[in-house]
C-alpha cells in the first residue's frame, strides 16, 4: 500500500513538471526571436492549429466546459488580454502600407542562385555543360564567391577539371558582375575586364600589387609600376570605385529590420511604446470552444480540441509574457540611459545586463535573450538594444563614462588627424588622458578595430 501511495503521489508531480517545462521552453524561444521571425512562427502556428483565430469575436466561453484546471487559463484570457493591441496609434496608414508592401515584396525575391539558374536556362548549351554549370552555381557562397576548388567539383560531379573551368568562365559572364570569382582580386579583375580595361593601370595594380596596396606599401608599388605616387593615388581611386560585393538589388527578409520598441519624447520626458503592429489579434476560436460544450461531440474529437486549445493558450500566454518582459527591460534601459536619448551618444552611461536584471527581477540570461536581435527606434535612429549596454570608465572627476563615449572620442580624433602623419594608438591614448580618460594603448587598439579603423601605418597617405 505504501508503494502504491508513493507511486500515486509521484505521477501528478511529474506531469506538472513537464507542463511547466513546456511553457518555460516556449516562452524562452519566443523571447529570443526577433520580430519578423516571431511573425513567421505565429503564422505557421495559425496554419497548423485550427483553434487559433484572429477574427474579432466577442462570445464568451461557455461555463460548463471549464471543468479541467488547465482550461481555466482560457477563461482568464478575457477579450482585452487575448488581443495584442499596438500602442503605436501614431503610425500613419501610408507608413503602414509602405511597410507591408516592403515586407511582402522582399519575401518573394529570388536568391542569387535562383538568378543564376534562370540565366543558365537561356543559354544554348549541351546537357553536359548545363550540368557542369549547375554544379558551379551550387559551389557559390551567399556572396557569390566560388568556395569549392575546381578539382573538388570535378570529383564530386564526375567531370573533367577542364570542363569545370569552362563552366566557371561561363558563369563569370553572368550578372551580377563578379559572380563566381575565387577571391577579391579576381572579382575586381572581372569588373575591369567587363569594362574592356584589361590594359589599364588599375588592372595591372589589382592583378600584381593588390596585397601591397592593401598594406599601404605605396612607394614600393609606384616604383615597381614605374609611375609617380600621385599617379598611383589616381589608380587607387580608380580601384576604389569598383565594388567588392555583388551589385544586387535584393534584400533578403533576414536583412530587413523592424523595431520592437519606439522611444518618444513627451512633456520633457521619455515614453516607451511597444510595437505590436506585426502581431495578429490571437484568441481561441468560438467555434471550437462551442464544440467542447456540446454533448454530441465524440470523446476523440473533444480530446483533440482540448490539446489544440492547450497549445493555443500556451502560445498566447508566451507572446504576452514576451511583450511584457521586453517592455519592462526597455523601460529600465531607457530610464538608465535617459541622458543619451535626450542629448546624444556622448551622454551614454555604463550599463550592464546584471543591473537591468536586478531591477526587472529576472535572471541576467533573460535580459540577454530579450535584447538579442531586437531594435529600438528613437530620434537618434534605429539602435540595437544590445548596444545600449556598455562597460565604463571613471574619469578624473570620478564620473562614470561609457566606452561608447571613448570610442566616439577616438573616432573624432582620427577624423581630424593629419592623414600624412596619422596618430598612433599611443598618441591617441595620451590625448584621451589629456581629456581625463585613462585608457591603455591596447584598449585604444581594440576600440579602433571594433570601429573598423585601420592602424596608423595603413591610414598614412603619401
Amino acid at each position: 500500500m505504501i508503494g502504491i501511495e508513493q507511486k500515486q503521489n509521484l505521477n501528478p508531480e511529474m506531469r506538472q513538471d513537464q507542463t511547466m517545462t513546456h511553457q518555460q521552453i516556449q516562452a524562452l524561444e519566443l523571447l529570443s526571436l526577433p520580430v519578423l521571425e516571431l511573425q513567421t512562427m505565429i503564422n505557421d502556428e495559425l496554419e497548423s492549429n485550427p483553434v487559433l483565430d484572429t477574427t474579432n469575436e466577442k462570445d464568451e466561453l461557455p461555463a460548463d466546459v471549464a471543468d479541467d484546471d488547465w482550461l481555466e487559463l482560457v477563461l482568464k484570457l478575457d477579450e482585452s488580454k487575448r488581443f495584442l493591441h499596438s500602442e503605436q496609434s501614431f503610425i500613419s496608414t501610408e507608413d503602414q502600407e509602405k511597410r507591408d508592401y516592403y515586407i511582402n515584396s522582399v519575401s518573394y525575391q529570388p536568391t542569387l542562385h535562383d538568378q543564376l539558374s534562370d540565366q543558365l536556362r537561356f543559354l544554348e548549351i549541351t546537357d553536359e555543360i548545363f550540368k557542369t554549370c549547375e554544379l558551379v552555381i551550387a559551389g557559390l557562397d551567399d556572396d557569390g564567391y566560388l568556395i569549392s576548388h575546381p578539382a573538388d567539383l570535378a570529383m564530386a560531379g564526375g567531370f573533367k577539371v577542364e570542363d569545370i573551368e569552362h563552366a566557371i568562365n561561363i558563369i563569370q559572364e553572368f550578372e551580377p558582375i563578379g559572380v563566381a570569382a575565387r577571391n577579391l582580386r579576381e572579382r575586381l579583375m572581372l569588373q575591369l575586364a567587363r569594362q574592356n580595361r584589361k590594359d589599364s593601370l588599375a588592372y595591372v595594380a589589382v592583378e600584381k600589387y593588390l596585397d601591397d596596396i592593401a598594406s599601404n606599401h605605396l612607394p614600393l608599388v609606384a616604383k615597381r609600376m614605374k609611375i609617380s605616387l600621385a599617379e598611383l593615388q589616381d589608380v587607387i581611386s580608380d580601384i576604389q570605385s569598383l565594388n567588392p560585393r555583388l551589385e544586387q538589388a535584393i534584400v533578403s527578409p533576414h536583412e530587413y529590420i523592424e523595431e520592437e520598441v519606439t522611444v518618444i519624447e513627451k512633456n520633457e520626458d521619455l515614453e516607451v511604446l511597444m510595437n505590436n503592429d506585426y502581431l495578429p489579434n490571437l484568441h481561441i476560436s468560438q467555434q471550437y470552444r462551442t464544440l467542447l460544450s456540446s454533448d454530441d461531440t465524440p470523446k476523440e474529437v473533444r480530446d483533440y480540441v482540448k490539446e489544440k486549445i492547450r497549445s493555443g493558450v500556451f502560445l498566447i500566454n508566451s507572446i504576452i509574457q514576451r511583450q511584457s518582459t521586453i517592455q519592462k527591460i526597455s523601460n529600465v534601459i531607457v530610464n538608465e540611459q535617459k541622458d543619451f536619448f535626450m542629448k546624444g551618444v556622448n551622454y551614454m552611461r555604463p550599463l550592464t545586463m546584471a543591473q537591468v536584471a536586478d531591477q526587472v527581477n529576472v535572471h541576467e540570461t533573460t535580459v540577454s535573450r530579450a535584447v538579442a536581435g531586437k531594435y529600438l527606434r528613437c530620434k537618434h535612429g534605429l539602435i540595437p538594444l544590445r548596444q545600449l549596454f556598455t562597460t565604463g570608465y571613471e574619469d578624473d572627476n570620478g564620473n562614470s563614462v561609457s566606452n561608447m563615449v571613448v570610442k566616439n572620442a577616438i573616432k573624432s580624433m582620427i577624423e581630424e588627424e593629419d592623414s600624412y602623419t596619422p596618430l598612433s594608438d599611443s598618441q591617441i591614448a595620451q590625448k584621451l588622458r589629456d581629456l581625463g580618460l585613462r585608457v591603455a594603448r591596447r584598449t585604444v587598439a581594440k576600440y579602433r578595430e571594433s570601429l573598423s579603423i585601420l592602424s596608423s601605418n595603413l591610414r598614412r597617405k603619401y
